[in-house]
């Protein structure tokens, strides 16, 4: 079940550019209008049922309701991408103009004056980036002179299929085998190649040409800096399309947000509503972007005890949380924390619990159960739709496995310990104010509508995301 919201300017954000505009004119646009009382009655049909919007979303090679391409770059007996090539390039250029067009691997990047309207998400079944013309693009790669090719691969029989995310016991196994000879503090694997990022300040050095370029049969690349190798992955396109203060009111903060109260004004409340958490101090309403987060989902544990998952950096000032603003309707308090995933846990007011529901989701694919590190794939879409957005589109492209933080004379977590994580790349009207109130919505896939995560850091281009096996292991679901 999807329905629109009741704020246009969250909605109007997802047409700011003809570079990332998926819906405008378009004849099964997801976001087209529908009536007001279906968003009153969520148990109403709808008179045109949404189109699918992929095919295949569950991998890569999939196709984007946009890409109508006559052709198809994914190579699925292989697992690779191929460049376009005699008619299928000529089909590109009549399309999308003479513009320059390159490919990342994983990705295709078109220059061009006039996108096509609508946007597409893949060309070919090969997820696609449009930019304007001469405009620099560039996929961050880290800058170290260390990896030399001639090192010989430190495990060499530890291998997993191309463009699939190694297991935790892959990353077990990679790691142990690296230990003597580097300080490791987080790994990222990325589609073509692995990222390492060595722990910083610790009295080791490394010469230039010192470590393997190849590692477990991958390209490996280091990074040796106080900053962790994320906080690099700038926006290069997408973020510099996006004005915000195009499309609010004046009465409140240059940023649209969806405002409205849908415990008074709906029959429901659902994943991506905004929330506050305060004091109910008169007043408060629309103090900044960085007061508010975006709704999770309703969990059921198997004693029976329910809660509503919430951004646990968005509920630090307060235990209570209030929807849509401090000054109006206190619907829970904070329970548990669990900072490790970025969530908090709320026991629902009686009013609140009975109104929220999971079975709608906005625009977005509707949740259905709590996903496993395990069950999630390299090249599977997902779907957001939060209070400051609308709804957006990721890409899972990487794997992040982080040593935890211990104190000082303890001894370190084992490798099999580390924290996991998953790195989306994002498709949308994004930047990184925005996604200050995008925090706490459950990443949803496309394919099964299972929750992958829920949204936490993010520079506009990619959000990084904890896994919940822990929350899976502890028995709860979605209720």
């Amino acid at each position: 079940m999807s329905l629109v919201r009741l704020s246009p300017q969250v909605q109007r954000m997802q047409v700011n550019s003809p570079y990332i505009d998926i819906y405008t004119n378009a004849s099964t646009s997801p976001l087209r209008a529908q009536p007001s009382e279906q968003h009153l009655n969520p148990t109403l049909p709808h008179a045109h049922p949404e189109p699918k919007r992929w095919e295949n979303s569950g991998d890569w090679g999939a196709r984007h309701i946009n890409d109508k391409a006559p052709f198809n770059l994914w190579d699925k007996k292989n697992r690779a991408y191929r460049l376009p090539k005699g008619n299928e390039l000529g089909w590109l250029r009549h399309t999308f103009g003479d513009g320059q067009v390159g490919s990342s691997g994983w990705y295709l990047w078109i220059e061009t004056a006039n996108p096509p309207q609508p946007v597409p998400l893949t060309v070919g079944c090969m997820p696609v980036l449009f930019i304007g013309l001469g405009e620099e693009h560039s996929e961050p790669i880290p800058k170290c002179p260390y990896p030399n090719p001639r090192i010989p691969d430190p495990c060499p029989g530890l291998q997993w299929p191309v463009l699939t995310f190694p297991s935790r016991e892959h990353n077990t196994a990679l790691l142990t085998a690296l230990r003597p000879m580097a300080d490791v503090r987080e790994i990222l694997y990325m589609p073509n190649w692995i990222i390492i990022e060595l722990e910083y300040e610790d009295g080791r050095l490394y010469e230039a040409r010192s470590l393997p370029g190849t590692v477990a049969g991958r390209t490996t690349l280091y990074h040796h800096a106080e900053a962790p190798f994320y906080k690099s992955m700038k926006n290069m396109t997408r973020a510099r399309r996006v004005d915000p203060a195009q499309h609010s009111p004046m009465s409140l903060a240059p940023m649209p947000q969806d405002r409205q109260n849908y415990l008074r004004q709906s029959s429901h409340l659902s994943p991506g509503c905004r929330l506050e958490c305060g004091f109910g101090i008169p007043g408060s309403h629309g103090e900044g972007i960085n007061a508010a987060t975006s709704a999770g989902v309703k969990l059921r544990r198997f004693d029976g005890q329910e809660a509503l998952t919430v951004s646990h950096h968005g509920s630090l000032i307060s235990q209570e949380v209030y929807h849509p603003s401090a000054d109006e309707d206190k619907i829970g308090d904070v329970i548990d924390a669990r900072p490790e995933l970025d969530i908090a846990l709320v026991e629902l007011t009686p009013t609140a619990s009975e109104k929220f529901t999971n079975t709608c989701y906005f625009q977005a694919e509707t949740p259905r159960m709590l996903l496993e590190s395990s069950e999630m794939k390299q090249g599977s879409w997902s779907e957001v739709d939060a209070m400051s957005s609308g709804l957006i589109t990721l890409l899972a492209y990487g794997r992040r496995f982080m040593k935890p933080k211990r104190p000082a004379g303890h001894p370190e977590i084992e490798f099999r310990e580390w924290q996991a994580f998953a790195v989306d790349a994002m498709f949308g009207a994004v930047n990184n104010s925005i996604c200050e109130g995008m925090c706490g919505a459950p990443i949803v896939q496309c394919d099964t509508g299972g929750v992958g995560g829920f949204f936490h850091l993010s520079d506009g281009l990619t959000c990084i995301t904890a896994h919940l096996d822990d929350l899976v292991a502890e028995g709860w679901k979605l209720a």
